[in-house]
Formats: structure tokens, sequence, C-alpha cells
């Protein structure tokens, strides 16, 4: 066998690309316009592909996005709350006297 070489075993190359910027949220607007515009149509082909894909984006929607519109929607469901209270209280103290003078 040959123990001595004239010329040397080419090593494998490496390629190593590093992207100057890359704004997934601008690539993945274009993605869903794109889709868009292929599904403008009312067939129901369409609807179902839009109906997926606007569920399995809410779904990947980030944590802190869902705990503010979970906050958002508690408070406002405590607020509904407290103005239903405090009507209902105003209505008692005001009309239950009549009521009750009007039932003897």
């Amino acid at each position: 066998m040959a123990l001595f070489r004239f010329t040397k075993t080419p090593k494998h190359q490496r390629f190593s690309y590093k992207p100057r910027y890359w704004n997934p949220d601008k690539e993945d607007l274009e993605r869903r316009v794109a889709a868009a515009e292929d599904n403008k149509g009312v067939s129901p082909e369409a609807m179902k592909y839009r109906i997926g894909t606007s569920m399995r984006r809410s779904y990947r929607m980030g944590k802190h996005q869902r705990s503010s519109f979970n906050w958002r929607y508690n408070l406002l469901l405590v607020g509904i709350i407290a103005t239903l209270v405090f009507v209902s209280y105003y209505i008692l103290t005001v009309y239950l006297p009549e009521i009750k003078e009007f039932l003897r």
C-alpha cells in the first residue's frame, strides 16, 4: 500500500451563512397575504382553510398576549358585575318600599 501520498485529501467544506437581518413578523404577514389572495373565494375549502389558519395562529399566540387578553376580559367582567350590583341595590332601595305597599 502507499505510505506516502503526493496530494492531500481535501477536507469537507463548511458552510456558515449568517443572515444580516430576518424579520419573522414580516415574513408571516407576507405569507398570510399571499394565502388570503389565493383563498379569496367563497368556497367551503377556502373557508375551512381560513378558519384553520386563524385557529392555529391564535393557539400559537404568546403567553404574554394571552394573559393580557385574560386580564382585560376579567377587568371587564368585574366592571359589569359591579355595575349590575349597584343598579340592583339602587332599584331595591328606591322601589322596594313602593312594591311592599302595593302588595298589601
